[in-house]
């Protein structure tokens, strides 16, 4: 059993000042809003200083209020992603006013206003302008907002995928990304080059990052996503130790009307086409469609609780994805093996009890081939075994002491490949004559039993945002999240066990941001992430200390069930992997 647990703890304390004196911008953390700025010009082209900004948001009804300095320069900052009108004015000057727009994630939006001569209370109106450019910061970066979360079709609404969007982003596997456990083993993109481990993951601008292998910590569900912000290249300074994407995203707040949704998407296999492959199979009829069990639902639920004051968002997700039982087939020893007999490896049959099986080595020439107990132009013996221990070791309870082969001093042979019964291991005995060790199904030597696997992705997850606008000069939002994943596997074969991950998360932030003055702004940001995730194999009660059971001393410590596992692939004589 392995058990990681990744805590995050973020604390953002940010005196932002809007040195309006000058033309520079201010240092900012990291962000999950935008901002309005520009200058205010008279027709001569010189500043106005003292002429009041007003953004208005549309879905909110809230206003920001900003007034310009003498070089007539303006900032609305910290203002939540959204649509907003904007309106200057000034006495002595008609004022301006400017249809709806939409704001984006991290976004800084310049709207330099020229006024003219004229009452106040007279409007001009600007419609159809010029698009909102992103004048005032270098970065390279893509906004997927909500309409594209919802709209594009996603395997297991995995919002993650939808940064291969973005310039730059790829991944050698796409299909990685949908198999609905982020938190344990899912995909992340492959930025410019960068490893996916080099990604950093916001949401509402704090961490959330699962820290065993940077993979994502809590996935919202794309109904609940305001937008997300994939910066990929030239990130700035506020997001730090990051050479890969920089991906913020944004939970939705609710707004002066209720909004909801409820939803519920399915695959199944009996909705499915066949793969093609599984047509050309050379078997007699075609393989079946693999099983297949996919079900997402949930719903959100957003609106006012004091209208242009007090806002709610919640939103719930449930997922079940199952894979019902799949055979595979599995290598086992045959009966005959099991008593010590490796007559079948042996094609060709024995001749003094030596394997006539014969290969090439490398001294025979490469147009020769080796026929039946073939002993010349360097032919082998091949599929014969040989007695690995010295004489008067290896037999009847006796340690093995391994024998020092050699060209003219051989290993003895096995005569028929049939190993001595005085040497078989105890421990082998006991295993293979135990009920739950699998039971051949042809008379293959390889392929020979069969497993059946079940696989789940369970998880129940939701999220509570609250949105208060306090003061003319305070807001305050804080948000509540929480799922709880189980993927349990199982296996038909009580003695390969049954996998199983558990990850409970935690995340949560809260943010105040105060207008202390017209050129000063301070946010507060807290916000806590918890992850534990265990993995590990579970064995059933039939199998208990199983190797204590076969003869394994010591092999289930504090009264753990199950059989140890040891594992060698790969590798050579002299450098082998293990």
């Amino acid at each position: 059993m392995r058990k990681t647990q990744s805590l995050g703890l973020g604390l953002v304390l940010m005196a932002l000042v809007a040195l309006l004196l000058c033309t520079a911008n201010p240092a900012w953390g990291q962000d999950v809003t935008a901002s309005i700025t520009g200058t205010v010009m008279d027709p001569s082209g010189a500043a106005v200083a003292g002429a009041t900004v007003t953004a208005k948001s549309v879905e909110r009804g809230l206003t920001y209020t900003a007034v310009t300095n003498e070089s007539g320069i303006y900032r609305l900052a910290q203002l939540p992603v959204g649509s907003y009108e904007l309106k200057v004015e000034k006495s002595g000057f008609s004022s301006v006013s400017y249809e709806a727009f939409v704001l984006t994630l991290n976004q800084v939006a310049r709207f330099d206003v020229s006024l003219k001569v004229g009452q106040v209370t007279q409007t001009v109106e600007v419609t159809g302008g010029a698009p909102i450019l992103k004048t005032e910061a270098t970065q390279i970066d893509t906004v997927i907002d909500s309409a594209t979360n919802d709209a594009l079709p996603l395997a297991t609404r995995n919002y993650v995928e939808l940064t291969l969007l973005s310039p730059g982003a790829v991944h050698p596997d796409p299909s990685s990304f949908n198999n609905g456990d982020n938190v344990n083993s899912g995909a992340r993109p492959f930025i410019n080059g960068n490893r996916e481990q080099a990604n950093n993951f916001l949401l509402d601008g704090m961490d959330n990052n699962e820290v065993s292998d940077n993979l994502l910590g809590y996935t919202p569900s794309p109904d609940a996503i305001q937008e997300f912000n994939l910066i990929s290249n030239n990130a700035p300074a506020e997001f730090g130790n990051f050479m890969g994407g920089i991906v913020s995203a944004s939970i939705k707040s609710g707004t002066n009307s209720y909004h909801g949704d409820v939803w519920e998407f399915v695959r199944n296999d009996k909705l499915n086409a066949n793969q093609w492959e599984n047509k050309i199979n050379p078997s007699p009829s075609a393989i079946p469609r693999a099983p297949l069990r996919w079900n997402m639902f949930g719903g959100t639920l957003g609106g006012p609780v004091i209208k242009n004051k007090l806002f709610f968002f919640m939103d719930y997700q449930g997922q079940r994805f199952d894979h019902p039982p799949a055979g595979s087939f599995i290598s086992v020893f045959t009966t005959a093996e099991q008593g010590g007999n490796f007559g079948a490896l042996c094609a060709n049959g024995f001749v003094g009890g030596i394997c006539q099986d014969r290969a090439a080595s490398s001294t025979t020439p490469s147009t020769y081939k080796c026929g039946v107990g073939d002993n010349t132009n360097g032919c082998v013996v091949t599929n014969q075994l040989y007695n690995p221990c010295a004489a008067g070791t290896g037999v009847n309870g006796v340690a093995c002491t391994p024998s020092s082969a050699t060209t003219s001093s051989p290993r003895p042979a096995f005569a028929n490949n049939v190993i001595n019964p005085n040497m078989l291991s105890p421990v082998a005995k006991a295993l293979f004559t135990s009920t739950l060790y699998p039971k051949t199904i042809n008379n293959n030597l390889t392929n020979n039993a069969l497993q059946e696997i079940s696989q789940q992705f369970n998880s129940d997850q939701g999220d509570i945002k609250v949105d208060y606008q306090a003061t003319d000069k305070d807001r305050i939002s804080g948000r509540f999240s929480r799922a709880f994943q189980i993927d349990p596997s199982i296996n038909s074969q009580a003695l390969y066990g049954n996998g199983q991950v558990t990850a409970p998360i935690w995340n949560t932030v809260g943010d105040w941001t105060r207008s202390i003055s017209n050129n000063l702004v301070n946010d507060g940001r807290f916000g806590w992430s918890h992850i534990t995730l265990n993995t590990g194999t579970v064995w059933g009660s039939s199998v208990g200390a199983f190797g204590q059971t076969i003869g394994i001393a010591n092999s289930n410590p504090a009264g753990l069930n199950g059989l140890l596992n040891l594992a060698f692939g790969g590798g050579t004589p002299t450098s082998p992997n293990c």
